[in-house]
This record gives C-alpha cells, sequence and structure tokens, in this order.
C-alpha cells in the first residue's frame, strides 16, 4: 500500500512539473529576455531605451512566425527605432524578434544587428 501511494504521489508531482514547464513566460520576463538580445546600439543601453523602442509584444500560440509553424509559444515584439534615436542617424529601423515564450531565447528576427 505504501508503495502504491508513494507512486502516485511521484507521478502527480512529475505531471505537476511537466505542466508547469510547459507554461510561457509572462510579458514582463519576455520583455526582460528581448531587452537582453536588444542591449547595445542602436536599440539602447538601458532597459528604458529598449523599452522605448519595443512598439508592441504578442504571445503567439498558433499559426506560422519566422516561416515555420508555430509548435509552442513563442512572443513576437515589433521593434522600432525612430531615425532621431538611430546612433548612426541614417533612418529608422524597423522589424521584429521572436524569442521561445518558454526559454527566452531567440528564435529568429527581422532586424540588423542581431544574430
Amino acid at each position: 500500500m505504501k508503495r502504491i501511494v508513494i507512486c502516485i504521489v511521484l507521478t502527480a508531482a512529475v505531471a505537476m512539473a511537466s505542466a508547469q514547464a510547459a507554461s510561457p513566460i509572462n510579458e514582463r520576463q519576455a520583455r526582460s529576455a528581448a531587452a537582453k538580445i536588444l542591449k547595445g546600439d542602436p536599440y539602447g543601453n538601458s532597459f528604458d531605451q529598449i523599452m522605448k523602442n519595443i512598439e508592441s509584444a504578442q504571445l503567439i500560440t498558433a499559426g506560422s512566425v519566422c516561416g515555420a509553424k508555430v509548435t509552442r509559444p513563442v512572443w513576437q515584439f515589433q521593434v522600432l527605432v525612430p531615425k532621431e534615436r538611430n546612433p548612426s542617424g541614417e533612418n529608422d529601423i524597423k522589424g521584429y524578434l521572436v524569442i521561445d515564450g518558454q526559454t527566452g531565447k531567440m528564435v529568429c528576427a527581422g532586424l540588423p544587428f542581431l544574430d
């Protein structure tokens, strides 16, 4: 009987851990992850500077991004660095950054200077 109870408890714990691991990060966490990726010229050297250049954030759970089907949540950020905030001053920089919705790592980007 003791073994059955232990197995049930362990199974429940593993199921709960898996469910929590599958949850996407929230927008605040996603913005923080994006800021780490974007930090530096021309996107900004502080969190506040970078946030001024992010126009919008959207959690995407279906459809396609980066030319591929979405199989796990991703956060997509629309980024705009106006000409007057662009260190080169030549023109606006406009594009997107997509990060993994669970790890915060870059999936793809349509922005210059990001590898």
